[in-house]
């Protein structure tokens, strides 16, 4: 991995940006993705971004082969069932040695399921080898608390890889 500056960064599913506050001290240019207009227009305001793209992910990562140097997907691939589309797209758009960093909430007993929020589920080691699968090694995992909805903690997992 390059020196903590000058990476071209990806905010996969950026929001209104508030993940982009962390990202850019990282970045040398800074990209945003998402499907609202509205949230995109939130991070916008933020000034901390060179480019944001109203698209799909899995429309838009095909299209920029080896164009980032890290990924970062915090809350978004909740929102997405089978992920191995999605990993095999975020492994296609690092350049060689880059890093992908996610978050996913947990599931057990089948690979993934919609819960009750309307988001997916997924078994961590399910998509520990789905990763694998896409030629994404893993660097570190962590179990966590993602947050909190209606009073009880939100298991999760947070994953960082690296495209050999």
């Amino acid at each position: 991995m390059p020196a903590a500056w000058g990476l071209r960064v990806l905010d996969l599913g950026c929001g209104t940006g508030l993940s982009g506050v962390a990202l850019a001290p990282f970045a040398r240019r800074l990209e945003g993705l998402d499907l609202s207009p509205r949230m995109l227009g939130e991070a916008r305001r933020r000034g901390l971004y060179h480019a944001l793209h109203e698209a799909d992910l899995l429309d838009w990562l095909p299209g920029h082969d080896a164009a980032f140097d890290l990924i970062a997907a915090v809350d978004v691939l909740n929102y997405l069932g089978d992920l191995g589309p999605a990993l095999a797209a975020i492994h296609a758009a690092l350049a060689p040695g880059g890093v992908a960093a996610f978050s996913v909430e947990a599931g057990e007993g089948a690979p993934f399921a919609l819960g009750e929020a309307m988001r997916y589920r997924h078994a961590p080691g399910h998509v520990a080898a789905l990763a694998a699968g896409a030629g994404l090694a893993p660097l570190a995992r962590q179990d966590a608390v993602l947050r909190q909805e209606r009073g009880a903690p939100v298991a999760g997992a947070l994953f960082i890889l690296r495209r050999a």
